[in-house]
């Protein structure tokens, strides 16, 4: 293209501005001119065009038929011009990554961690997709999942963090200690787990724990395990909770475990598609769920 065939940028500018504006103050507020210089700059585009492009009132600017054409052409031009030059002066933007994990694993242990993953992976940006269900690996929609469950998982590169385990916890305001002070508390339930089988219940743990003389079946049920344990931490009962998502909760004091006994869980892994598995961000992302989850 030959560049005489272009009207000064300087014009353009001015001119994108006050039609996008709808007034040459504000434009020139905007490009930190004067009015004067914006009405200078716009007789000079109209001079280089042989037409007019806005039409001046007193009160604001309008597009002629013209003017619209080229406001159209020079408001996508600018704004390709800022793409590219954003894109240059910062550099690349952050790598996307989209996870997927149960609602209760990201807002009860991964959500706590976000300052930590973007201290450690500045560059990653990271979308948390909460689904219950297993949900099909697929690059640019879900790229990797944290899972939960015994494995294998056929079709995907797959790697093993940590074993949970179940057990009781509770406010250290109910002051429970004593097998005595289990039989006289109130029970949480947590109905229609699906993972881990067979599903933690009071009954599996008062005969793994050797307790007898509790009535496992009276009590407060609930269909969502993070209710249940909102309930604990408010004093309202007892939970059989993985130990895994409340980590945090018993590292400030907010729930206590009166008694060492617990059920054996599943298994949190870390999956992605194969295709994926060596990818730098996607062996950053891994490493770091190994290094804090895999850690007890």
């Amino acid at each position: 293209m030959d560049p005489r065939e272009l009207p000064p940028l300087s014009a353009l500018r001015a001119f994108e501005a006050a039609a996008r504006r709808a007034s040459f103050k504000a434009a020139a507020a905007e490009l930190y001119v004067t009015p004067t210089a914006i009405s200078h700059q716009l007789r000079q585009l109209e001079a280089w065009l042989g037409l007019r492009v806005l039409d001046r009132s007193p009160r604001a600017v309008a597009l002629t038929a013209a003017g619209a054409e080229l406001y159209e052409a020079v408001a996508a031009g600018l704004s390709e011009i800022g793409r590219v030059a954003a894109r240059l002066r910062h550099g690349p933007a952050p790598a996307m990554l989209t996870l997927s994990a149960t609602s209760g694993f990201i807002s009860q242990w991964l959500v706590p961690r976000l300052a930590d993953v973007h201290r450690v992976l500045p560059g990653l940006d990271l979308r948390l997709q909460a689904a219950e269900a297993v949900v099909a690996l697929q690059a640019g929609r879900v790229d990797v999942a944290v899972r939960y469950g015994k494995g294998p998982y056929p079709g995907v590169h797959a790697t093993a963090l940590r074993e949970d385990c179940f057990g009781p916890v509770c406010s250290p305001q109910l002051g429970v200690s004593r097998v005595g002070d289990l039989r006289r508390s109130r029970l949480l339930h947590v109905e229609g787990r699906r993972v881990p089988r067979p599903a933690p219940s009071w009954a599996r743990w008062c005969a793994q724990a050797g307790v007898a003389g509790v009535n496992t079946t009276a009590g407060v049920r609930f269909t969502d395990g993070l209710h249940a344990v909102q309930a604990a931490i408010a004093g309202q009962g007892i939970v059989l909770s993985s130990l895994v998502l409340v980590s945090d909760a018993l590292a400030s004091g907010l729930l206590v475990r009166p008694f060492p006994a617990a059920l054996r869980g599943a298994t949190y892994h870390f999956v992605c598609a194969p295709e994926l598995a060596g990818r730098a961000d996607v062996v950053a992302l891994r490493t770091w769920f190994h290094q804090r989850l895999a850690a007890p």
